[in-house]
């Protein structure tokens, strides 16, 4: 099972990941994987600022926020149409724009709040792991890809640490 994993202590909050996906994703169609990303108010994978303290002593937490692929994916159990969300053997947890009747009980059962609802497409989405791109060759998600202090990271459950 493939999955992302998260050292906010190597995060410096540059936006290379976000920028990255957005970059993937505006404008164009990946189906069956995603219909294109909202070129604004949906970032499929957002950076949480995290700020302690007061001036002059400030310190900021920058946090990677997207789609946990979980395992147990509450939003597969809340869809109330067969296959509209599924989990991909790889473990990726996909929404098929197709199926999507719109009617936001994903959106809603996301314990992170990483699922979006297109207004214009009538459909939820969130991030696919770049399922297209691994399925085409690649070895992971641009997010990863573009990270350059290796924050995030993708790959064989069993040999992340």
């Amino acid at each position: 099972m493939k999955a992302f994993v998260i050292d906010v202590s190597r995060c410096n909050g540059c936006y290379n990941c976000q920028i990255a996906c957005k970059d993937e994703h505006v404008g164009n169609d990946w189906s069956p994987y995603a219909k294109p990303q909202p070129d604004t108010g949906q970032f499929w994978l957002k950076i949480n600022e995290l700020v302690r303290g007061t001036v002059p002593k400030v310190k900021v937490a920058y946090v990677p926020v997207l789609c946990m692929h979980c395992d147990d994916a509450p939003c597969i159990a809340a869809c109330p149409i067969e296959g509209a969300i599924y989990k991909r053997d790889d473990g990726l947890v996909i929404i098929d724009s197709d199926k999507c009747t719109g009617c936001k009980n994903c959106v809603d059962s996301c314990p992170y709040g990483v699922i979006y609802f297109n207004e214009d497409l009538n459909i939820a989405q969130k991030c696919t792991g770049c399922a297209h791109l691994l399925d085409g060759g690649w070895q992971e998600p641009r997010c990863v890809d573009a990270c350059p202090t290796e924050a995030i990271k993708f790959g064989e459950e069993s040999e992340l640490s």
